[in-house]
């Protein structure tokens, strides 16, 4: 199969659109990486499927939708379980670091109220992040979630622990969660990843 043209459009930060990148990055296909400038974004708008980033043109045609995006660029890059039982459980396991990731969205961007955020953000660190992550720990089978394959589902806890949590509170350490800090420090190591981190850190 010809690999189509990739051109991936998002703003020049992380949030909902290091995830593609990071996918695309570690299965080796080539995209083209079109950062845009925030000044931008009122002209590029109305051009846009659903008035939003990121996007994803794939050979001219224009595609949204965050964890779509992802989920393609798996399939393209052999990161995504062609067993139906394997991709329940990665499924599983994106759908729940999703939850968090919005989590994080809501109390630093879309809550107001600073005692409120306080309270999110204890109910967060105490228990919600401890359950969630005790739960995703047990689905663990070998080095990742479906055995020694890894998937989209283990570059996005990279992605939740080194571009979301850490940065969201002081109060969280990814040692804590050793199985999944291993696959998080395995992920970094690859030889891809490991470029890209180098060419884009601030």
């Amino acid at each position: 199969m010809t690999t189509p043209q990739l051109k991936f459009t998002y703003f020049p930060i992380l949030a909902r659109g290091e995830l593609s990148r990071l996918v695309l990055t570690y299965g080796k296909i080539p995209f083209e990486d079109n950062r845009v400038d925030f000044s931008q974004w009122g002209a590029m708008k109305p051009n846009t499927p659903l008035g939003k980033l990121p996007l994803l043109e794939v050979d001219g045609t224009s595609y949204c939708q965050s964890m779509a995006i992802v989920r393609y660029a798996a399939k393209l890059g052999g990161l995504y379980p062609e067993d139906p039982l394997e991709c329940l459980r990665v499924e599983m396991v994106s759908e729940t670091l999703c939850e968090l990731s919005a989590d994080c969205i809501d109390i630093v961007f879309i809550e107001k109220d600073e005692i409120k955020k306080v309270e999110k953000t204890n109910t967060l660190l105490q228990e919600t992040i401890p359950f969630k992550l005790g739960v995703l720990t047990k689905l663990i089978k070998g080095d990742y979630f479906v055995g020694d394959k890894v998937s989209f589902a283990d570059i996005q806890v990279f992605d939740l622990f080194e571009n979301a949590l850490s940065k969201f509170s002081a109060g969280f350490t990814a040692t804590t969660y050793p199985e999944l800090d291993a696959i998080v420090k395995r992920v970094k190591e690859n030889t891809e990843i490991s470029a890209y981190l180098k060419k884009h850190s601030p």
